[in-house]
């Protein structure tokens, strides 16, 4: 594996826990919040873990691996705010849509949705559940767009 897949998954994993543990801390306390926040960590490294060994055997096992992740962070992100119906078929979008794009950008499209996710978390804290969505919204298209721009770069430089 290449070291700056490695460290950005690390990144990637921290960065889950760091937002995770924002945003328990005012629901359950600091001392309950951080193994929640280290379950993350633990959670977001390993599903990567096993996305690169499946890459190595199957890529369409591996593709049917982002669409499952995608689609159980994004209903757990938004259960409690839409409901489980509407956090379901957004669940399921998300993870349509993470899942095509992960077939042209690789594991920078999972990157891009946790990096979208991670911000709808830290917005939920301060504004309502419509201005979040839309934020996380054009945060997700904006990190996919330049997720496909930084993969076209990295392709015409090898």
């Amino acid at each position: 594996m290449d070291y700056s897949l490695a460290l950005m998954i690390g990144f990637a994993a921290c960065y889950a826990g760091a937002v995770s543990l924002v945003a328990l801390v005012p629901r359950r306390g600091f001392q309950r919040a951080v193994p929640g926040a280290a379950g993350v960590v633990a959670g977001v490294a390993l599903s990567f873990v096993l996305m690169l060994l499946l890459a190595r055997v199957h890529v369409a096992l591996t593709a049917v691996v982002v669409l499952l992740f995608t689609g159980a962070v994004a209903y757990l992100v938004l259960l409690r705010d839409l409901g489980r119906r509407t956090a379901m078929w957004t669940a399921a979008g998300a993870a349509v849509l993470i899942g095509a794009c992960f077939l042209f950008v690789s594991y920078l499209a999972v990157l891009a949705f946790i990096g979208a996710a991670g911000i709808y978390l830290l917005l939920r804290l301060f504004l309502r559940t419509r201005p979040a969505l839309l934020v996380m919204g054009g945060t997700l298209g904006g990190l996919l767009g330049a997720s496909a721009v930084v993969f076209a770069v990295a392709l015409a430089s090898m």
